[in-house]
């Protein structure tokens, strides 16, 4: 735990429980802090130098958004996921990002559109072997499908989108580093941002639902290659 990179000092203006979330979140999502994971409160706080009442309020909504789990007797841990919740949370993801982009490639402002734009544009010119290359570049596939979803203007919608893609994010990037190649990935985000453009709901839709599909078995492979 003593290991963990802290954020930038900027953070520290924002209340303790927030600044703790976002610590632990960024943490939980890069991998750093591994599934199944241990977090005892009372480490946290020494690290922090803050009394366990922050920490627990920043637990309790790490556990709310299903990245930390309170175990009977144990405490809290990283949420480890087995296969078949993998498989449910990525079924619900396609049925979800699916639906979402029908009424985002309608919804849309060229705000919107601009925005996507030069998050696919960061993506496709991150050099691979630059620093840090892994996280960099999951970080802006996430936002990259987030502001799609949030194109919908439907905000329960893309939080519910949101919390599942989180769900799941640390097993995406151990796929990443298991293969190495995002090849397919850029190709897929450049097809559906094409179609975002134009406004294609039907094609939107379709190419959300396949990418999302292609990525749980390209996970599910991985992780079965790692075993």
């Amino acid at each position: 735990m003593d290991s963990l990179p802290l954020l930038a000092s900027g953070d520290s203006r924002l209340p303790l429980p927030e600044i703790i979330y976002k610590q632990l979140r960024v943490n939980i999502l890069d991998g750093t802090l591994k599934p199944g994971a241990v977090l005892r409160q009372e480490e946290i706080a020494k690290l922090f130098n803050v009394s366990r009442v922050p920490v627990r309020e920043a637990m309790g909504r790490l556990e709310t958004d299903g990245l930390i789990v309170l175990r009977p007797r144990r405490g809290y841990a990283v949420t480890e996921l087995q296969q078949d919740e993998i498989v449910e949370i990525f079924e619900l993801r396609m049925v979800i990002e699916e639906h979402a982009a029908t009424i985002a490639a309608r919804a849309r402002t060229q705000d919107d559109i601009d925005a996507v734009e030069h998050l696919l544009l960061q993506m496709e010119a991150l050099a691979a072997r630059s620093a840090n290359y892994d996280n960099q570049w999951a970080s802006l596939n996430r936002d990259f499908h987030s502001r799609l979803v949030h194109a919908s203007r439907r905000k329960r919608l893309a939080n519910i989108a949101d919390t599942l893609r989180d769900t799941v994010e640390a097993y995406v990037r151990m796929e990443m580093r298991l293969t190495g190649d995002v090849s397919q990935a850029l190709r897929e985000h450049r097809e559906i941002f094409e179609a975002f453009k134009a406004g294609d709901a039907h094609g939107l839709a379709m190419l959300s639902r396949s990418h999302v599909e292609e990525t749980a078995r390209r996970l599910l492979s991985g992780l079965r290659q790692k075993r």
